[in-house]
């Protein structure tokens, strides 16, 4: 690079003298060649507050990184630049100067960041109609690499894909993509502005997803005292738990208070109501021993706050959606249930897992003790 690059460090400097450490810095790294370093401290940059004002990453890269950008970890080059294109004012701009990345073109891990950029301004722009071909695109790189490819990687695809399933209103794949996301993403590093607006989603996500009974995994991730510590939002974590152990009162409590102030759950009062009681069931049947799972119709209609005649709608909605599985006996009026979906558990479901496994226990020593006691009879015989 000439002298135009660290001439235009010089004139920042002097423009911005609180930043003076800052663009001496890079100039002193540029001229002895340390791109590690350099690349870092691009990277610092990101979270100084003067950088974050537009234009100045847009203008550092085009006056300065840009010339030299070949030297520079391609991985990091893209979230510079992906930084550096949200100050660019309008949306076509922005599109234009991802496009215009050619060098990260050549590294997979930097081209599906760069990638999920765009899907994510295609969905602010309202224009998705390319986002499924690049996400598809990105998943195949993804599945393609040889080696481990960066955690931030896999952020920004799932990040993208909760944001597209949002958009085309797919709760159980913005619900499962969530929590990849999640998997991949420390909740500090989800900007503090977002993350209650995010734990409101996810936790929307899964109560009114269709094929969503399972709340253990998204209870025990750190996303949710999130909502613990919301004003705004602390309900919808009430809800959540209520949905987990199947409280139909701890819902219709907390339905009645928010449904005029959240159309979200007076839009899916049907789906919600019934989900609750399938639920308040899977919750009977789980904390049963296996011998005792013919459960009469009255007992479930008395369980689950339901009219005996709708009892077997109830039962057939959970058979159809596969959290439950056995045999109705209309003559006898029983359900006798042969399987429960699988759920991660709490604390306190462990707790009585934990007594049925030592009442189990100690009727296995019983009948052992009973065997040894009469195997001397059946022998001599």
């Amino acid at each position: 690079m000439s002298g135009t690059g660290l001439s235009y460090l010089q004139e920042m400097a002097t423009a911005f003298p609180a930043e003076d450490s800052h663009f001496t810095a890079l100039s002193e790294l540029f001229k002895d060649k340390l791109w590690f370093q350099l690349t870092e401290k691009l990277g610092d940059l990101l979270s100084v507050s003067h950088f974050q004002q537009p234009p100045h990453l847009l203008d550092l890269y085009t006056k300065f990184v840009k010339s030299f950008e070949k030297d520079l970890n391609k991985l990091s080059l893209a979230q510079f630049m992906i930084a550096a294109s949200r100050q660019h004012e309008d949306y076509k701009s922005a599109m234009k100067f991802l496009d215009s990345a050619e060098i990260v073109k050549k590294d997979p891990q930097a081209e599906v960041m760069c990638n999920m950029e765009k899907v994510t301004r295609m969905i602010e722009a309202g224009e998705l109609g390319a986002c499924s071909t690049l996400l598809e695109g990105a998943k195949s790189s993804m599945d393609k690499f040889v080696g481990i490819m960066d955690p931030v990687v896999h952020s920004s695809y799932y990040k993208s894909h909760f944001l597209f399933s949002k958009a085309k209103n797919d709760p159980t794949k913005m619900f499962s993509n969530a929590l990849l996301y999640l998997s991949y993403t420390p909740i500090e590093k989800i900007p503090e502005t977002a993350r209650e607006a995010f734990a409101y989603d996810v936790s929307m996500a899964a109560l009114v997803g269709k094929d969503i009974f399972n709340f253990g995994e998204l209870l025990e991730r750190p996303v949710t005292k999130v909502l613990a510590e919301s004003k705004t939002y602390a309900w919808a974590l009430d809800l959540l738990q209520a949905f987990n152990t199947g409280d139909i009162k701890a819902y219709d409590d907390i339905f009645a208070q928010k449904a005029s102030s959240q159309p979200f759950l007076a839009e899916n009062k049907k789906f919600l109501s019934i989900k609750i009681r399938i639920l308040r069931l899977m919750v009977t049947v789980f904390n049963r021993p296996s011998h005792q799972r013919a459960i009469a119709f009255e007992e479930i209609a008395k369980t689950c706050d339901t009219k005996i005649n709708e009892v077997e709608f109830v039962v057939m909605k959970a058979f159809s959606l596969g959290v439950l599985r056995g045999v109705i006996d209309q003559v006898s009026q029983t359900i006798t249930i042969t399987w429960v979906q699988p759920r991660v558990l709490g604390k306190d479901q462990i707790k009585g897992m934990s007594k049925r496994l030592k009442e189990w226990s100690e009727e296995v020593l019983k009948a052992t003790a009973d065997v040894e006691e009469h195997s001397g009879e059946i022998l001599h015989e």
